[in-house]
């Protein structure tokens, strides 16, 4: 028993070698083969990959991710016992699977594709999980195995612009450009505009602009854009921090989502983690904003509190906290639901009544306190916001009293 286990891990310890071409003498190869009781010359490889397995196991235990991974794996097995080839897993979400391909094959793109179709429809129906299958060359020389391997992780890739849950040979798809043209400065720019401005459909709009022109194209390597995305990712961040954005916030939001661009499978779930991105800066931002009003707007009223009593204006206070009179005005009605004028009238009034009260001063003296040069004008405005002029007012309250 205790044989068979190291045999088994030596055995995928080898086929790992092949593949990551850590073995390049044949007679090495051969040696080991016999030794592990291994009669299969592999010539193809085919790359398995679990489709949205980040998404999908996020919110799993390790113990559910391992469970997951072990029942693919199992079926993957199962899957190529049926055409003699063995199946080994590589990383958390990936599998390969090396077999022989006879030279005979009139069509050896079809026959693989075909086996190719048996193993991921095996696996699904077993467990239910989407795969994709990536298929290489067919290679004469064992040494260059390393080189079908490759091929089918390159075909997996393609998924991004087809869809998941696909089988992809290597010889039915069209090269990747390594072109970027489509993420111009401009296109950033841009962006990075519309997220300053809190303009989250703009930005949409930019970005569904910018992938609709790759999917035309289809043939952008989706890791080089993936790595243009994540620039783009760095620059809206630095937007959010200049406009007052927290920084905390930010770095633990695109640190998530640089992982999250990067896992991204198609094209629509890299849309989708961008557009995440897009609304969560802007928030920060809108967060920010409204926090920095809150004291920019605590210092103005603090400032018509300190100066009501001389001949103060808009302007006076807007340039106090350094905001534009408009924008000021716009604002402050919503901070206290008053423009500019209803609130310094009422907090004049507010100490007109306090002064009425608790001093002996004369109508015309506490209309002077109070900003108002001309006492027949203040009694107008008294008896507007209170009902009576405020001789009435002091002589009613202090009875009332």
């Amino acid at each position: 028993m205790e044989n068979n286990f190291f045999r088994e891990y030596a055995r995928r310890g080898f086929l790992r070698d092949l593949l990551y071409n850590n073995i390049t003498s044949v007679k090495e190869i051969w040696e080991l083969q016999k030794k592990l009781n291994i009669d299969i010359q592999p010539n193809t490889v085919m790359a398995v990959t679990v489709d949205n397995y980040h998404s999908q196991t996020r919110n799993k235990s390790e113990i559910q991710r391992q469970n997951l991974r072990l029942a693919v794996l199992k079926c993957i097995e199962e899957a190529s016992a049926k055409f003699d080839a063995m199946a080994i897993n590589m990383e958390e979400d990936l599998y390969a699977v090396l077999f022989y391909m006879e030279s005979s094959e009139i069509e050896p793109v079809e026959k693989a594709v075909s086996i190719g179709k048996y193993l991921q429809e095996y696996v699904e129906t077993k467990t239910g999980v989407s795969v994709t299958v990536g298929i290489g060359r067919r290679y004469k020389d064992i040494l260059d195995l390393h080189l079908s391997y490759k091929d089918a992780l390159l075909a997996c890739h393609h998924k991004f612009f087809i869809g998941k849950s696909q089988v992809i040979h290597i010889e039915n798809i069209v090269p990747f450009s390594e072109g970027l043209e489509l993420f111009s400065i401009e296109v950033e720019s841009q962006l990075s505009v519309k997220i300053l401005s809190c303009d989250k459909e703009g930005a949409f709009q930019i970005l569904d602009e910018l992938l609709e022109d790759i999917i035309e194209h289809k043939f952008v390597n989706p890791i080089i854009m993936k790595a243009r995305l994540i620039e783009i990712i760095t620059t809206i961040v630095k937007v959010g921090l200049e406009a007052g954005a927290e920084q905390e916030k930010l770095g633990i939001l695109s640190g998530r989502f640089v992982q999250e661009v990067l896992r991204s499978d198609t094209i629509l779930d890299l849309r989708n983690q961008m557009r995440e991105v897009i609304s969560g800066v802007i928030e920060e931002i809108s967060q920010g904003r409204r926090h920095m009003n809150l004291q920019v707007f605590e210092e103005a009223i603090e400032y018509i509190n300190d100066n009501f009593d001389k001949d103060i204006t808009l302007e006076d206070v807007s340039g106090y906290v350094h905001i534009s009179p408009y924008h000021f005005s716009h604002e402050l009605k919503k901070f206290t639901g008053m423009n500019f004028i209803e609130y310094l009238t009422k907090t004049r009034i507010k100490e007109a009544k306090k002064l009425l009260l608790t001093t002996d001063l004369s109508i015309g003296e506490i209309s002077n306190q109070v900003g108002y040069d001309d006492p027949s004008y203040f009694g107008r405005v008294f008896k507007s916001m209170e009902g009576m002029p405020p001789s009435k007012f002091k002589v009613s309250k202090k009875i009332h009293m």
